[in-house]
């Protein structure tokens, strides 16, 4: 899913690869190509933006997993219909607060949403604390904050 067979993330994350030039693959036929146009630093949250409507899912991941994606396409990704783009899409700290909020109380994306780095260090702590209460008998649904 992110680069060769033989290690995970390769090329991408391999201190050689190349950087610049990459863009002129955003409209490659092949879908590992047009994702790698992510990594050029001349690429624009235009460029995530469109890339995240792409017809190839590991290219949608690859989008949903940049920094620059909008929230308005983070939120769309939560329906795409690959498993690994929600996730991605769950994870992203672009997510609106009301709709991380959601996916915490959801028990369905609550495992994967909790790992979204935007969630404020107390939040987690009330969390954390509401699950051990309700561990030990005592129900209480988590005071997620804004």
């Amino acid at each position: 899913m992110g680069g060769s067979f033989s290690h995970p993330g390769r090329p991408r994350n391999h201190p050689n690869f190349p950087r610049s030039g990459l863009l002129r693959h955003a409209e490659a036929p092949d879908g590992r190509m047009r994702r790698l146009a992510l990594d050029d630093p001349q690429s624009t949250p235009a460029d995530v933006a469109r890339l995240a409507r792409d017809p190839e899912a590991e290219v949608r991941h690859r989008a949903g997993e940049d920094p620059r994606l909008a929230p308005a396409d983070a939120v769309r990704l939560l329906n795409d219909p690959a498993h690994h783009v929600r996730a991605a899409a769950v994870r992203s700290p672009r997510l609106p607060a009301r709709v991380l909020s959601a996916l915490l109380h959801d028990r369905d994306t609550a495992h994967e949403a909790i790992t979204n780095p935007s969630i404020p260090v107390p939040v987690l702590h009330r969390l954390l604390a509401a699950s051990a209460a309700a561990l030990h008998g005592r129900t209480s649904r988590p005071a997620v904050g804004r």
